[in-house]
């Protein structure tokens, strides 16, 4: 517990078998839930977090052959915690960082954390490539929503529970982790803000995803949401006048949208 509030962390994890246990054991005491959600692994994921002290849940569900995005809204679903902390399961994001994360939430009435990584204490932890695309992405944002975001693609932040139902989180695949930055920074009944963080390498084995093909994917992303989903205009064409009827067409009644 922090200041009386209960913390829940979530864990998505794809084949961690290396590292959940050393991720897990590096989460504080004062974590009251440790939520490792096994997104379809063929090793023994599930079986070591639970023996190393996490609760799992089996969410097998893909978006173009991804279920990264799923596992977090399962995860957040399932959490009891007051505070929900999201982490990756390479062991790369600091969860000694969560109290003081919390208690400036507490201490300022912040309902939601993105925890940035840039600028980067030790270069050397994000390869060049990464660096460009979270940079283009990042002017992505500023150009098309007038808002400047430091990392929209950092994996860990942190929320109040009950933020969840305002976000309308849709995507299964990796754009959950633009969507649920974008989502709660354009929302009326939400109060963001962004919090550096310190940042690791990925030890145990490469990265699962296809760097190119998902950056592209990212950026077609945050496009076609903000001329469909945020945008009034774009809506009503892209959904009433084209008759689309997908996930780019539901909106929270709580966001905050644009004319075009």
């Amino acid at each position: 517990m922090i200041k009386n509030k209960k913390i829940s962390v979530v864990i998505p994890c794809k084949n961690e078998e290396k590292g959940i246990a050393a991720v897990i054991k590096n989460i504080p005491s004062y974590i009251d839930e440790i939520i490792v959600v096994d997104n379809g692994s063929t090793d023994r994921t599930g079986e070591v977090a639970k023996k190393a002290g996490a609760r799992v849940i089996k969410e097998p569900r893909k978006m173009n052959g991804v279920g990264y995005g799923y596992a977090h809204i399962t995860g957040i679903k399932n959490a009891k915690g007051d505070y929900v902390a999201a982490l990756d399961g390479d062991d790369t994001y600091p969860a000694y960082q969560i109290k003081e994360i919390v208690e400036k939430m507490e201490t300022e009435g912040i309902d939601f954390v993105s925890c940035n990584r840039l600028p980067l204490k030790n270069p050397k932890v994000i390869s060049k490539t990464r660096q460009l695309g979270i940079f283009i992405l990042n002017l992505e944002v500023l150009f098309l929503y007038g808002t400047r975001v430091k990392d929209i693609l950092t994996g860990m932040w942190v929320m109040k529970k009950d933020v969840y139902n305002k976000l309308n989180l849709r995507m299964g695949d990796w754009n959950l982790s633009p969507e649920i930055k974008i989502s709660a920074i354009f929302n009326k009944d939400v109060k963001f803000t962004e919090y550096h963080i310190d940042h690791f390498v990925r030890e145990n084995e490469p990265s699962k995803q296809a760097i190119w093909k998902t950056g592209i994917n990212h950026a077609f992303y945050i496009l076609k949401r903000r001329f469909t989903n945020d945008s009034i205009i774009g809506s009503w064409i892209y959904c009433k006048l084209l008759n689309r009827k997908n996930f780019f067409c539901k909106y929270s009644p709580y966001a905050v949208r644009f004319a075009l």
